[in-house]
């Protein structure tokens, strides 16, 4: 019985002896990129097997994308301020000089300008034969004349002010 104990023993010491000198003969997988990223080695994984690359690499993607759509967003933006300018100074250069001033009324939800008088030309152009051109309708007057239902309006008024045409003008653009 001693014997068996003993043996048994001995056994276990063995074993436990061939554990630890399996152990101390495998290499332990290193990864390379996470020993780099953290100044400490890093086993359980080898570099084709760890995710930190990919991960990295997603995110210099991610920043690159959110970056090229700021730059398109910004020429849009710069792009539609351009035209919006330039709309601005050819409208502006189109204006008809105005030779009657009329009237800005409200009727409901619209906006009706009557009895203004336009030359057929803008400013600065010499009309051959003179003429006028009359403007009564609802709508958009700078179709027509150049000049904004604002700008005729604060023409009647004598300035900006926040009746009800004023108010409804700033809903309908």
């Amino acid at each position: 019985m001693v014997t068996t104990v003993l043996w048994v023993a001995l056994g276990a010491v063995l074993l436990s002896l061939l554990q630890a000198a399996v152990r101390a003969l495998r290499v332990p997988s290193v990864c390379s990129w996470c020993t780099r990223a953290s100044g400490h080695e890093v086993t359980g994984h080898t570099f084709d097997q760890c995710r930190g690359p990919r991960l990295a690499e997603q995110q210099r993607a991610d920043i690159d994308a959110a970056h090229r759509r700021d730059l398109e967003r910004r020429d849009r933006q710069l792009t539609e301020h351009a035209d919006r300018r330039t709309a601005e100074q050819q409208r502006t250069a189109a204006k008809l000089r105005v030779e009657q001033i009329g009237n800005v009324t409200t009727r409901g939800r619209e906006i009706h300008v009557t009895g203004w008088r336009f030359a057929t030309y803008p400013y600065g152009a010499e009309a051959p034969g003179g003429g006028q051109q009359a403007y009564a309708y609802q709508g958009r007057p700078e179709q027509a004349s150049g000049w904004t239902v604002e700008e005729l309006h604060a023409m009647t008024h004598g300035g900006a002010c926040s009746c009800d045409v004023a108010r409804l003008a700033k809903t309908l653009r």
